[in-house]
């Protein structure tokens, strides 16, 4: 159960008086309320922009860890790409084998195609392939112009709907 306010220690000596009284209480009853209210706004306002920094700096390190990580990633793809390079060295001599391999297989290709030639000059030549072109349909040509035929009958005009007038 609620206990009522506290009140003035003596009695007023009339009923204005005593109004006079709690009114007097019950203003600075919500002028405390007031001040209470608004100290809570102003803690609320700073526990907001403490928010937004926390918020910015969460943001501020989540892009350094990207570029941290983006960075690693770079640097794992050139770590992964110099051994390729060292180890060139080390196939090289594989390679010479490859490369004389394709030299071998240059030069048997043209003596291949060497004696496809000669072949071809031997044989006789092939009858030149005849073109066929498929012709379009000739556009018709227009006919004359004929005269018109004109009608000698008058023609009636349809007799206009009566419309209904509105009574006054």
């Amino acid at each position: 159960m609620k206990t009522p306010a506290k009140r003035a220690a003596r009695k007023a000596p009339n009923k204005l008086q005593g109004a006079v009284d709690l009114a007097r209480e019950q203003w600075q009853v919500a002028k405390k309320a007031a001040k209470r209210a608004k100290q809570a706004a102003k803690l609320a306002r700073r526990e907001f922009k403490d928010a937004k920094k926390v918020v910015k700096r969460a943001k501020e390190d989540m892009l350094a860890a990207a570029r941290s990580l983006q960075s690693s990633l770079v640097a794992a793809a050139r770590r992964r790409t110099k051994p390729r390079v060292q180890a060139e060295s080390k196939q090289a001599e594989p390679r010479k084998i490859a490369a004389k391999k394709a030299v071998a297989k240059q030069a048997a290709t043209k003596k291949a195609a060497a004696k496809k030639a000669a072949a071809k000059k031997a044989a006789p030549p092939a009858p030149a392939k005849v073109r066929v072109v498929a012709k379009r349909p000739a556009r018709p040509k227009p006919a004359p112009a004929a005269a018109e035929v004109v009608s000698t009958v008058p023609v009636e005009p349809a007799a206009p709907a009566q419309q209904e007038t509105p009574s006054a």
